[in-house]
C-alpha cells in the first residue's frame, strides 16, 4: 500500500513565495509585472522563476516583505489568472490509484496553516498530462484528508480557505489560494460574447510591445467586446484608443463595455471592415495596433489563411506609422512567415507561442519599415 510521499516544504521564515497561474508562454510577462508592481510598493523581490518545480503556467515570486504586504501588491496583477501561496511538493507513483492513495495519505500529514482557524474550505485541482484518474478524484481525496484532519467542514461555495492540490505528471503541489475570482475575470459586466479574449490576456499583449512610453494611438481592427482597448485605455492613461468590427452587435456591445467601464472620452469604436482600414480610419495614423483576429476551430480547418493575412497586413501598413508595431495573435505560422517573407513593410521583432482555451496561437510582434 502506497505510504506518505517525501514532502519538500516551499515555506520560508523569511520570504514570502507567491504563485501565479498564468496562460502558458506568458509567464516571463507576469515576473516582469511583479517586478515593477513590487518596485513601485518599496518591496524587494528575491527571487523568481518563470518555470517553477518543473511547472508550465505557473510563475513563482519570492518577497522580502511580510505575507500581507506582498499579497497586496500581487491582488493588483493584471496578467495573472490566481494568486496562491505555494506550500508543499511531492512526487506521485504512476499508477493511479496508488496516485491518488499517495495523495491522500501526504495531504493527512501537512500543516496547513490556513485550515487551523478555517471554519469550511474546499479542496481544487488543475492536473496536466495524462493520468488513470482526474481533477475530481483529486479533489476527492485530498478534501477528505483536509476533512479528517482539521475540524473545518467542507463547503464548495461559502469557505473560507481554498486549499490547491495540482498535479502536473508526477509531480503533485500543494498550495493555499488567495483569489476566490479570477484575476483575469475583470470585464464581466456588459457585452461578453463566449470567445472574447480574457483580459489578462490583453494585457499580456500590450505590455508584450515592449514600448519606451506609451503610445499616443493604438488601434484593434478586430476589436470584437473591446477587452484590448479597455486594458491598453487602463495602463495607458493619454492614449487615444480606437476599435472596429465589421459586426454590429460586437460594435455595439464594445461601446457599451468602454460607456460602462468610463473610458468613452478617449476610446472610439467604428464599424468597419478589415478590408478597408485606410477608410474606416482615414484620419488616424496608429503607433501601436494590437489584435486578435476571431477565428473558431472550425472555420480555421478550412479557411486559407495566406490571403488572408497577406490583406490584413496590408490594411495595417496603410494606417500604422513607420516605426510603429503590431502585435498580434497568429493562429497558423506558416501562412503567416509567408506574407513576412514577401513584405517590404514589415520586420518581425518578437515570436512566441501561448495557450488559449487550449489553442496555442503565435504572438507576433511586428515593426513597420
Amino acid at each position: 500500500m502506497p505510504s506518505p510521499s517525501p514532502v519538500t516544504s516551499l515555506r520560508s521564515s523569511d520570504r514570502t513565495p507567491l504563485l501565479f497561474t498564468v496562460n502558458m508562454g506568458l509567464e516571463d510577462v507576469v515576473v516582469d509585472e511583479f517586478r515593477e508592481r513590487a518596485a513601485a510598493a518599496g518591496l524587494n523581490v528575491t527571487n523568481t522563476d518563470d518555470a517553477p518545480f518543473g511547472l508550465q503556467s505557473y510563475a513563482l515570486v519570492e518577497v522580502d516583505a511580510a505575507p500581507d504586504d506582498a499579497l497586496n501588491v500581487a491582488r493588483r496583477m493584471r496578467s495573472v489568472h490566481h494568486v496562491l501561496a505555494p506550500l508543499y511538493t511531492f512526487t506521485l507513483p504512476a499508477d493511479g490509484e496508488d496516485a491518488l492513495q499517495t495523495i491522500h495519505d501526504t495531504v493527512t500529514t501537512l500543516d496547513v496553516e490556513a485550515m487551523e482557524t478555517a471554519d469550511t474550505f474546499r479542496a481544487s485541482s488543475v492536473r496536466q498530462g495524462e493520468h488513470d484518474f482526474t481533477s475530481v478524484d483529486v479533489q476527492t481525496r485530498a478534501g477528505g484528508a483536509l476533512d479528517a484532519r482539521y475540524d473545518a467542514s467542507v463547503d464548495l461555495e461559502d469557505y473560507d480557505v481554498e486549499v490547491r492540490v495540482d498535479v502536473r505528471e508526477d509531480q503533485c503541489l500543494v498550495s493555499v489560494q488567495h483569489t476566490r475570482e479570477a484575476l483575469s475575470r475583470r470585464q464581466l459586466e456588459g457585452y461578453q460574447p463566449r470567445a472574447a479574449l480574457k483580459a489578462n490576456v490583453a494585457y499580456a499583449l500590450l505590455r508584450l510591445a515592449h514600448l519606451d512610453a506609451p503610445p499616443n494611438t493604438l488601434l484593434d481592427p478586430f476589436c470584437g467586446s473591446g477587452t484590448i482597448l479597455l486594458e491598453a485605455a487602463d495602463l495607458w492613461a493619454d492614449t487615444q484608443c480606437y476599435g472596429s468590427d465589421w459586426n454590429e452587435e460586437a460594435v455595439s456591445g464594445a461601446r457599451t463595455n468602454v460607456d460602462l467601464a468610463g473610458l468613452s472620452d478617449r476610446t472610439a469604436i467604428r464599424k468597419g471592415d478589415v478590408w478597408h482600414l485606410d477608410e474606416t480610419f482615414a484620419d488616424v495614423t496608429a503607433d501601436l495596433i494590437v489584435t486578435n483576429p476571431p477565428f473558431g476551430v472550425r472555420m480555421a480547418s478550412s479557411m486559407d489563411f495566406y490571403p488572408f493575412y497577406r490583406r490584413v497586413l496590408g490594411q495595417m501598413g496603410a494606417v500604422l506609422r513607420p516605426g510603429g508595431l503590431v502585435v498580434m495573435l497568429v493562429l497558423r505560422q506558416g501562412p503567416f512567415n509567408t506574407v513576412l517573407d514577401e513584405s517590404d513593410r514589415f520586420a518581425s521583432r518578437h515570436v512566441r507561442a501561448i495557450e488559449i482555451g487550449g489553442l496555442y496561437p503565435y504572438v507576433f510582434v511586428l515593426e513597420r519599415l
